[in-house]
């Protein structure tokens, strides 16, 4: 990402702070303006990126000692910080929605780079067999056959295993009074 660099004076630069506060910092509020000028101007072929979200208020508890133990064990066995534990929970429980913990992240990735190789490898056989029905074929159709019945059976494997992942993650964040 590009990064542009101003020199204003003073008193222009500590007003153009207080605008800022307002909308998300310097950053979010010089995107806004960037964008707005290359629209006015008709350039609309790229529009900037959506800054972060970022917290703006502060949430604080008292826990026992041994609440916060057991909040850290489970924060560490999900590979988490004890904030990022607890936000997911309730992310989860006010919006029924929580992303994977990185670990999961990363395993989904690879889940999905697994299946993209299987669907390359399933379109190949997939024109393999259509070339097997053209009369010079030399391929041997039934063998051709077999190849896509095996990857189809490995995709929904994976699939389904993938599916399990997803699924006991967002049931890891339920509560046993739902």
């Amino acid at each position: 990402m590009a990064v542009f660099n101003v020199r204003l004076p003073d008193d222009l630069a500590a007003r153009f702070d207080a605008m800022a506060r307002s909308v998300g910092g310097r950053s979010s509020l010089l995107r806004k303006l960037i964008d707005r000028a290359l629209h006015e101007a008709g350039d609309t072929s790229c529009e900037t990126a959506v800054p972060r979200t970022r917290t703006t208020d502060r949430l604080q508890l008292r826990l026992m000692r041994e609440d916060i133990d057991r909040l850290d064990a489970a924060a560490d066995a999900r590979g988490l910080k004890r904030t990022e534990w607890l936000v997911m929970l309730l992310r989860r429980r006010l919006h029924a929605t929580s992303p994977p913990p990185r670990g999961d992240r990363v395993l989904i990735a690879q889940s999905w780079r697994e299946l993209n190789r299987i669907g390359i490898n399933l379109n190949q056989a997939v024109h393999a067999l259509h070339a097997a029905t053209m009369v010079d074929s030399r391929l041997d159709l039934a063998r051709e056959a077999a190849r896509v019945a095996s990857f189809r059976d490995e995709v929904a494997d994976q699939l389904r295993v993938l599916g399990r992942a997803l699924k006991g993650d967002m049931a890891y964040w339920d509560t046993a009074d739902e």
